[in-house]
């Protein structure tokens, strides 16, 4: 740590928040005391308040106590969305993003840094209207140095991010909605054994996407799917994709080593997307499967909002789910309104589907 930074820490964060930094549970207080201490305005207009709460996370990360900053930045990052959902109007969060990233990185998970930065990415590329400054912007040399992207790719992402935005800005606020509009090629490599268990959504994006289901056109509820399957390190989701004879919802496949469940799955899976005011019926399920089937897919989700016909009773759709599976060998696993609102509230949805998909495999009896 440089004099400098000492300095600064001890004239900012000590006063306020130092007693916290060594106690055993003191990362959880201390962020519990960021909120209280520093209102959502406060971090998202004030630069000495934004500057006291980068200190704290700067503190762990100089000390390489890595995991201590990712709750820091990400209680940052939450903090400035509320900011925006009070306000109704943007705020930059490219600083808490960027150390994310680097954090990530740091305790071996290459595929959520990626992630982190191309958010950090978003957020520059509005604030500079599309001409990230590689004096200026902590994503240039991130991009170029740490992860190969080429110069004349960072600044196709760079026009293309803030013509999304300027198309969008309501939603385009949330730097996670730009993502799911951008090509894939920026996501390259593999998830770490570390990461493949991990589970890392905004839970504030997610519930801005929940709110709007039932909105008749179904590309609400799309999108949230293709966003929750989008966060699993190594799943690779398309949405909107057009076959010869169908249209898919999403499309899924899963990259990297195979280390639990998801080898059974096959590498590519698809996801139909059904925003009713009923429960999907016997014939849109079996429907789905004929889809499934002529993409030689053993995998599929069906997202639902009301669930399907027959739930709890083992009749209708309920029933044609284990019969797919015991004639075919198809396992359909069914996510509803009541799923995506754990999920959003922090559920791991890695470990969400492979419950259900045990269930339909191995013909398990519910728990009592």
């Amino acid at each position: 740590m440089s004099d400098a930074f000492q300095a600064e820490y001890d004239a900012r964060v000590t006063p306020r928040f130092g007693k916290y930094f060594e106690l055993p549970d003191g990362a959880a207080r201390l962020v519990a005391q960021l909120r209280e201490q520093i209102t959502a305005d406060q971090a998202a207009l004030s630069g000495d308040e934004q500057r006291t709460w980068e200190l704290c996370g700067l503190y762990y990360i100089n000390r390489r106590r890595f995991h201590e900053g990712l709750a820091v930045f990400h209680a940052f990052y939450d903090h400035l969305l509320s900011y925006q959902q009070q306000s109704n109007s943007r705020v930059h969060k490219g600083m808490p993003l960027c150390w994310l990233s680097d954090c990530y990185a740091a305790v071996g998970c290459p595929i959520l840094a990626r992630r982190y930065l191309m958010l950090t990415t978003c957020e520059d590329s509005i604030r500079d209207e599309g001409h990230i400054d590689a004096g200026t912007s902590g994503v240039y040399f991130r991009w170029i140095m740490q992860y190969g992207l080429s110069h004349d790719e960072l600044n196709r992402y760079d026009s293309a991010i803030w013509e999304i935005y300027q198309q969008n800005r309501q939603d385009a606020a949330f730097p996670e909605w730009i993502v799911q509009e951008l090509d894939h090629q920026w996501m390259a490599g593999y998830p770490s054994p570390v990461e493949t268990g991990l589970y890392i959504i905004t839970a504030a994006y997610a519930h801005h996407l929940l709110n709007s289901l039932g909105a008749g056109d179904g590309k609400s509820l799309e999108r949230l799917a293709h966003y929750l399957l989008g966060s699993i390190p190594g799943c690779r989701a398309y949405k909107r994709q057009r076959s010869h004879s169908t249209d898919y919802d999403v499309v899924c496949a899963f990259e990297g080593a195979d280390l639990d469940f998801r080898s059974d799955l096959g590498r590519y899976f698809i996801c139909e997307c059904k925003d009713w005011r009923r429960r999907a019926s016997f014939t849109a399920f079996a429907k789905f499967c004929r889809v499934l089937d002529a993409a030689k897919c053993r995998f599929g989700i069906l997202f639902s909002k009301h669930d399907i016909s027959g739930k709890g009773s083992t009749t209708n759709a309920e029933r044609e789910q284990l019969k797919v599976f015991h004639d075919r060998g198809l396992v359909v696993v069914v996510i509803a309104e009541p799923d995506l609102r754990r999920i959003a509230s922090g559920a791991n949805f890695v470990t969400i589907l492979r419950e259900r998909y045990e269930k339909v495999r191995l013909d398990l009896k519910k728990r009592t």
